[in-house]
């Protein structure tokens, strides 16, 4: 008896063992970051912070760098090798998502002359996107290109005469007829005109109308119904030949190839 009490007592007197520690709740893994600009840590196709030499944006795609510009007639993307040398479109293709006020399209790329063309209706000012696949000797790559306002975000892209501008490499050309006179202006990329000489004719339907030099600085040619058709617009500035083609007075220019 004397035995079990002090057994009893012993048991009831002991420190009892000291509870386990938790475990270490485990820290979340880091997410991937921003940089101070907004890119994400190591994304594909980073987008530069400068301008490219036509007023767009420039990327990174693959080894290239792509200019992407936006424009109420679509979007020109201009290439340039790794040390932003500009490079021919020969041989480059692919297409272009765009997505403007308008919804979503997807566009066939189309050499013209220095750059690839996805033709896409887009409205001044209003943002847009274009996810770019480009496509060259067998090889693919992309990028996604935003603009929060349509149009040369450089360059003054105004109508200066009441008529429809559009843009050849840095060249500006602003079509306005007027009262059966096919009028057009060749500006820089600064919208001063051109000190190179500067010839052109209007392709209107089956009729080809020569352009001269106009008191104003424009190029003057005459024709019945002038501006109530669509028209293509050769211009030559410097030796170097160029066609934008244009819709009949209240619509949008468009460049075109050369020779269509």
């Amino acid at each position: 008896m004397t035995l079990l009490l002090s057994l009893a007592l012993s048991l009831a007197c002991s420190t009892p063992a000291p509870a386990p520690k938790p475990a270490p709740v485990p820290t979340a893994a880091p997410v991937q970051g921003h940089d101070e600009d907004g890119h994400h840590d190591g994304e594909a196709g980073e987008a530069h912070h400068e301008h490219g030499p036509h007023g767009g944006i420039v990327q990174s795609v693959g080894d290239l760098h792509v200019e992407a510009l936006m424009m109420p007639s679509g979007v020109m993307f201009f290439l340039s090798d790794a040390e932003q040398k500009a490079l021919t479109v020969d041989g480059y293709g692919g297409s272009a998502v765009v997505t403007g006020p308008g919804g979503v399209v997807t566009a066939q790329l189309m050499a013209m002359g220095d750059h690839l063309h996805a033709p896409a209706t887009l409205v001044q000012g209003e943002p847009a996107t274009a996810v770019l696949t480009l496509t060259h000797a067998g090889s693919t790559a992309s990028a996604s290109f935003e603009t929060p306002a349509v149009g040369l975000q450089s360059h003054d892209h105004r109508s200066l005469h009441g008529g429809q501008v559009s843009m050849w490499g840095n060249m500006h050309l602003e079509y306005a007829p007027k009262d059966g006179e096919y009028r057009v202006w060749v500006t820089d990329e600064h919208r001063n005109p051109v000190t190179d000489p500067v010839t052109g004719s209007v392709r209107d339907g089956a009729t080809t109308v020569a352009l001269t030099a106009g008191p104003d600085g424009s190029l003057v040619g005459r024709g019945e119904g002038a501006g109530t058709r669509a028209v293509s617009i050769d211009v030559t500035v410097g030796g170097k030949s160029f066609t934008l083609s244009f819709s009949a007075v209240g619509g949008g220019g468009m460049p075109s190839m050369p020779g269509m």
